[in-house]
């Protein structure tokens, strides 16, 4: 099972990040579907994985459990909010369409995205940081643990990855997979053929910006290249 060997790779993780004097390890990796998501990944031609910072505030959670909402019928803010339809829309994304940004920011399809849709959620800083990220202390956590963040996500095999920022896409091209050339489609999407892996060069999900570019933008990216 997929999380049974990523609970494996983050008792070593955990492990070299304690002698280096950082505790709070939060673990995360394929989003829990009551033991079924290991067949909901396998069976999804598009295995959507979100690469992102760091967690706010909560060290030792496990991301895996969160169900992405606090009432059970919205999104938890707008992190969530843009995840969610991000998740719907790459999912339902078709040769020449994609769902209309009234459906992706609908409530309820973002909640059926968010607890049923097979999806991996992968922060770089894997300890607790605060409502700021900073960019310097991302980096150097991931260059410190880049071979545990490259063995994650091969352990996963996402086919799509989603960059939660700039920061989030340069160190996914120059240290997690720094041996593969991606090709850059556009400004959004860029990918490599031999590993069949798109990266997506994202905002941060709560980037200050209208859901239009955040949403829009990157569709009308993906079509034809994915």
């Amino acid at each position: 099972m997929i999380n049974t060997k990523l609970d494996e790779l983050f008792q070593r993780w955990r492990t070299e990040m304690e002698k280096d004097g950082v505790s709070g390890f939060s673990e995360d990796g394929l989003m829990y579907r009551n033991g079924h998501e290991d067949q909901l990944w396998n069976d999804s031609p598009r295995k959507i994985a979100f690469l992102l910072k760091e967690n706010n505030n909560n060290d030792g959670e496990d991301v895996r459990a969160w169900s992405g909402s606090i009432n059970g019928y919205s999104p938890n803010g707008l992190f969530f909010n843009r995840i969610a339809a991000w998740l719907y829309g790459i999912t339902y994304l078709k040769d020449t369409c994609y769902p209309s940004i009234a459906d992706a920011f609908n409530s309820s399809n973002q909640m059926k995205a968010l607890q049923e849709l097979p999806y991996a959620y992968v922060n770089v800083k894997k300890k607790s940081g605060g409502p700021v990220a900073y960019e310097s202390q991302i980096t150097d956590f991931a260059k410190r643990y880049a071979k545990y963040i490259r063995e994650e996500l091969d352990i996963l095999s996402p086919n799509i990855i989603v960059c939660g920022g700039n920061t989030v896409f340069k160190i996914a091209k120059e240290l997690i997979y720094p041996e593969l050339n991606f090709s850059e489609k556009n400004s959004w999407t860029h990918q490599n053929q031999k590993k069949q892996i798109t990266i997506i060069n994202s905002f941060h999900p709560t980037a200050h910006k209208p859901n239009e570019h955040m949403y829009d933008w990157m569709m009308e990216s993906l079509i034809n290249n994915i």
